[in-house]
């Protein structure tokens, strides 16, 4: 039996970057990545992503990399929100917070990005939302010799999108 779950991408670059259709093509993926964007303009459109989208069975929200690479890392409010508006409109979809990236910036304290990831964490578990640990896998291909990053140190590689594929998959099949 072939599934057709239909499975909502919200974010920044590292979403509209990528095909999710053509990886996942047993579903409807609606990519609504928007380079450049930060938490707060994610809440700002959110309203009306939600609205445009219909019926959904799965949200999957990858955003704070442009907030980290403007020094911002007070979004965790702003994200929250969206959390909470996202359940209020959609309270029978499988909400997946992706964990942020061990992007290279050097501005970065060494511990600040696994610092923000527990707060996704919770975050996630507060609003009855599940947390995909990309960073993980991420730091597993670096291990391994891999490089996930174009030399920008946020942008993807495809394997880096391969990576994230990986997990995502592993998600959308429990």
């Amino acid at each position: 039996m072939q599934r057709t779950e239909t499975v909502l991408l919200l974010g920044d670059s590292l979403v509209e970057f990528f095909d999710w259709q053509a990886r996942f093509p047993e579903m409807t993926m609606s990519n609504r990545g928007v380079a450049g964007e930060r938490v707060r303009g994610l809440l700002a459109r959110l309203a009306d992503e939600l609205a445009a989208a219909g019926r959904v069975e799965v949200v999957v929200i990858m955003i704070g990399a442009n907030n980290l690479a403007g020094g911002d890392y007070a979004f965790l409010r702003d994200y929250e929100k969206i959390l909470h508006r996202v359940r209020q409109v959609l309270p029978g979809a499988r909400i997946a917070v992706t964990s942020l990236l061990p992007f290279a910036f050097p501005w970065l304290a060494a511990d600040a990005i696994s610092r923000l990831n527990g707060s996704l964490r919770s975050l996630a578990g507060l609003a009855a939302a599940d947390y995909l640990d990309v960073h993980a896998a991420f730091a597993a291909a670096r291990q391994a010799g891999q490089s996930c990053f174009l030399p920008d140190g946020v942008h993807l590689t495809g394997r880096g999108y391969q990576t994230w594929a990986e997990v995502l998959a592993a998600y959308l099949a429990r």
